[in-house]
């Protein structure tokens, strides 16, 4: 909003007179800037009217103000002149930048007190396409027709020589308090507001992704103390690194038993004298075998590349081989989510558990002996059913059932590990393993990296 105030200015003394010493007006709204790419937040300076000829002077009154009846060295000065033809509002600005106004304002005489016309009107267009609005280096302003006129006539009054009208002078302070934004107050309202949502969803982003950081330096710690399972916490295969499989205890079998017993540097005492993967015998001078933590056994060639590839669990026992402690190379959001889900599963059924086995006390009869005895239900007495014959089920999934090796190294290696798949009663790697899961639309997954709790 721009507002305007008319004083009277002592020049002897250089200072303003009090409103009711002298004239005084202020105009606090229907001021309009017509250049606002030169707008300032203020403008001020003594008043007076550019010096014309001709049809441009004939509205002024004879002894308006003019830029001579000014003190010499006057800074800062306004220009106000009426707003009458293309040709005279010109003029009057190549007379305003020869005296080096601060600001010009412009009104419309004779008018009747008509709303002002917006700064875009074709009303203010001197048919130049605007261009003056961009060459006038100093803001220019619109007011009101009565109120141009007023200020004019004041000028005729505060020109003259003699004393005191010598060192009286007319004072104008145009002030713009929204510094040339003249955005409606809805917009303005609506922008603070929208700050407010940025700044309040920034704040919620930030804390979410720090309780999250803490839950996955906490769930690290967890698995590191082996409180965790991870083989149920892995969302894809879990596999066993090429230096842990290295670690565990490799030998070559003897002549005449596969796994001798007794030696602490031996093989396990289980009755296994075949690799459950090839289906091979363990015997001398074959390829080494390798002990799982399990105590299970298999050929290097079997068991290595399972482990490696596919799965981390024992193809027999269905235990993990991962030592306890171990931790994966990466905790994520997924895992954290994935891991408070089964302790809130395992939690429930500890609930049910414990409420199944807890004994109804409606159902129990406190009357002695006889009243528990009558209790009980009568059992019919046995009858000679004929018997039933049973027809035995073939077994597809038969892992002892005969196989076709293959001849080459690689075909084998393969062989050996779908083998190992089949064992493990996991599905094979190359189907992909989020297929069975429902997907997570791009949307969710983008306002899961904002907020990472959802």
């Amino acid at each position: 909003m721009t507002s305007l105030r008319i004083s009277t200015f002592d020049i002897l003394n250089q200072s303003i007179l009090a409103p009711g010493v002298a004239f005084d007006f202020l105009q606090e709204s229907n001021v309009r800037v017509l250049n606002s790419a030169y707008s300032a937040p203020q403008a001020r300076g003594l008043l007076y009217v550019p010096d014309s000829s001709g049809l441009c002077a004939q509205s002024l009154p004879q002894n308006v103000t003019r830029y001579n009846h000014l003190p010499v060295n006057t800074d800062p000065v306004v220009a106000i002149a009426p707003w009458l033809s293309p040709s005279c509002t010109l003029s009057y600005l190549q007379a305003a930048s020869n005296d080096l106004v601060s600001a010009f304002v412009f009104y419309v005489p004779d008018q009747t007190n008509p709303p002002l016309a917006p700064a875009k009107s074709a009303m203010w267009d001197l048919g130049d396409g605007g261009h003056w609005r961009s060459v006038t280096a100093y803001p220019v302003y619109a007011i009101a027709s009565q109120v141009g006129g007023m200020a004019v006539s004041q000028l005729a009054l505060y020109s003259g020589n003699t004393a005191p009208d010598n060192q009286l002078r007319l004072w104008i302070d145009i002030t713009t308090t929204s510094g040339g934004n003249n955005l409606p107050s809805i917009w303005i309202f609506l922008l603070i507001i929208l700050a407010i949502l940025v700044a309040l969803i920034g704040t919620l982003s930030l804390t979410m992704h720090m309780i999250q950081r803490k839950r996955r330096n906490d769930l690290r710690a967890r698995i590191a103390r082996g409180e965790v399972n991870i083989e149920a916490l892995g969302l894809g295969k879990l596999t066993v690194p090429q230096d842990i499989i290295d670690q565990m205890y490799t030998y070559t079998p003897s002549t005449n038993t596969a796994m001798p017993k007794g030696s602490s540097q031996g093989p396990p005492p289980l009755d296994q004298s075949t690799c459950a993967i090839c289906l091979d015998d363990f015997t001398e001078s074959e390829n080494p075998v390798r002990e799982l933590p399990c105590r299970h056994v298999f050929h290097n060639q079997c068991i290595d590349l399972f482990l490696l590839d596919t799965s981390s669990m024992c193809p027999l026992c269905k235990q993990s081989v991962l030592p306890k402690g171990y931790v994966p190379g990466k905790i994520t959001n997924a895992h954290v989510r994935r891991e408070r889900y089964l302790r809130r599963n395992a939690a429930r059924r500890a609930r049910h558990a414990a409420a199944s086995q807890t004994p109804n006390a409606s159902n129990l009869m406190l009357f002695g002996p006889h009243a528990r005895a009558s209790a009980r239900p009568s059992v019919p007495p046995p009858t000679h059913a004929p018997p039933i014959e049973m027809t035995p089920i073939p077994e597809h999934n038969d892992t002892h059932a005969p196989q076709v090796t293959p001849a080459t190294a690689q075909g084998r290696r393969e062989w050996a590990r779908r083998r190992a798949l089949a064992m493990s009663g996991l599905q094979d790697a190359s189907v992909d393993e989020t297929e069975s899961e429902p997907r997570t639309s791009k949307a969710r997954k983008l306002l899961r990296r904002v907020f990472p709790n959802l």
